[in-house]
C-alpha cells in the first residue's frame, strides 16, 4: 500500500493569491468612496492593523476563522484599523461592504500556474485531494469560480469548523472527514507557524512551500506545486505501482 492517501492544501498563498495584491484592490475601493491612497501606503498600515487586531482578536472568542461564518465581524475592524491610519471614508459602512464582497470575486484572485496541474496530477494518481483553510464561508464559492471545486474531495474552513489553524483539531476535522489517519495526509502550505508546525503537531507530514527565498528548514522545504509531486515520487510508491 502507499504511504500517504491524501493531500492536503492551504488556500491563500499556496494555491491561490490576491490580484494585482492587497493593497491595490483596497485603494482602488477606497478611490470610489473618497479616500486617495496608494497601494504601498494601505500595505503598510494593513500589516500594522493585522498585527494589533490579531492581538486583540486572541482574547476573543469570535475572531478571525473562529465562531463567526461570514467573519464579517474581524474584517470590519482589520479595514478599520487599516483606515484609520490612512484616513476612514466618510460612509464606512458602504466602503466596507463593498471590499469585503470585492474579496469574494475570483476577478481579484489568481492562482498560481501550476495549481490545475498538479491537482489533476494528484487525482489521477488517486490521492483524495483537499483544502485546509484559515478563511470564512466566502472561500467556497471562490474555489467554485476559480474551477477548484471539480479537483477536492474535501474543504475544512476555520470559520465553518471552529478551530483555526495551527490548532490540531482541524486537521483532525479535515482527515476524519475523509476517512484518513493523520500519518497518511501530508499537509501543503506557506505558513511556518500554521501549515508546518500546525500540521506536524496534529501528526500530518508538512510540506513547506516556499515560493521566494528558502530558509533553511528541518521540514521539506518545496519552491513551487511541483514539488509535491517530486517528492511524493520519492516517499511514496512511484505513480505505476498505486
Amino acid at each position: 500500500m502507499p504511504r500517504y492517501e491524501a493531500v492536503f492544501f492551504d488556500a491563500a498563498n499556496t494555491l491561490l493569491y490576491p490580484f494585482p495584491s492587497v493593497g491595490a484592490v483596497y485603494a482602488e475601493v477606497a478611490a470610489r468612496h473618497g479616500v486617495v491612497t496608494s497601494a504601498a501606503a494601505v500595505e503598510g498600515a494593513f500589516g500594522r492593523a493585522w498585527q494589533q487586531v490579531q492581538r486583540q482578536a486572541h482574547a476573543d472568542p469570535v475572531r478571525y476563522g473562529v465562531g463567526e461564518a461570514d467573519g464579517r465581524r474581524f474584517w470590519r475592524a482589520l479595514v478599520h484599523a487599516t483606515f484609520a491610519e490612512i484616513g476612514l471614508p466618510a460612509d464606512f459602512d458602504a466602503f466596507f461592504d463593498e471590499l469585503y464582497w470585492r474579496f469574494a470575486q475570483p476577478e481579484v484572485w489568481r492562482l498560481y500556474p501550476e495549481c490545475h496541474e498538479v491537482l489533476q496530477a494528484l487525482r489521477a494518481q488517486r490521492y483524495i485531494v483537499g483544502i485546509i483553510s484559515n478563511w470564512d464561508n466566502r472561500l467556497l464559492d471562490l474555489l467554485t469560480g476559480l474551477g477548484l471545486m471539480p479537483y477536492l474531495d474535501h474543504v475544512s474552513i476555520s470559520a465553518l469548523v471552529g478551530w483555526e489553524k495551527p490548532h490540531p483539531a482541524i486537521f483532525h476535522h479535515a482527515t476524519a472527514a475523509v476517512g484518513v489517519a493523520p500519518e497518511r495526509a501530508l499537509h501543503v502550505g506557506d505558513s511556518l507557524q500554521a501549515d508546518v508546525l500546525g500540521a506536524q503537531q496534529a501528526g500530518l507530514q508538512p510540506l513547506w512551500l516556499q515560493r521566494g527565498a528558502a530558509t533553511p528548514s528541518p521540514f521539506p522545504v518545496i519552491r513551487d506545486l511541483y514539488g509535491v509531486l517530486a517528492w511524493l515520487r520519492d516517499h511514496d510508491v512511484l505513480e505505476g505501482e498505486r
